[in-house]
């Protein structure tokens, strides 16, 4: 998903919690200009950053992030097993340090890659 998508997401969960950009950015510790860059998908946001915003919007990490097929499978079952898994992988994701995010994403590419070339 893309930095333009998690902005739109940011700001519709912060219109529907009744919430101002200046509100959400005084909460998040920064400046209005600064959220306004990330509802405009105009500024990266990281894994910590989304983590904070679904929190103060009451929203799971996996509203911004996910792509919407991931929550529209065929059956139930599907979607609330892999809807675990990708709640345990952020979890899990979120106390590694740079080094190993950075590998984290190296290795997703190279699962992306194989997948795409072995169908």
């Amino acid at each position: 998903m893309g930095f333009k998508e998690i902005g739109k997401k940011i700001q519709s969960a912060r219109e529907e919690k009744g919430m101002t950009q200046a509100e959400l950015a005084e909460e998040l510790g920064i400046s209005q200009a600064a959220l306004s860059n990330y509802e405009l998908g105009k500024r990266r946001l990281y894994l910590g950053q989304i983590q904070e915003v679904a929190r103060l919007l009451g929203k799971n990490v996996n509203y911004f992030i996910a792509q919407e097929k991931w929550f529209e499978p065929d059956s139930h079952e599907a979607r609330t097993e892999q809807g675990r898994i990708l709640g345990s992988l952020l979890e899990r994701a979120a106390n590694l340090n740079d080094e190993h995010l950075r590998s984290l994403e190296a290795f997703l590419g190279f699962l992306e890659w194989r997948q795409k070339n072995d169908d």
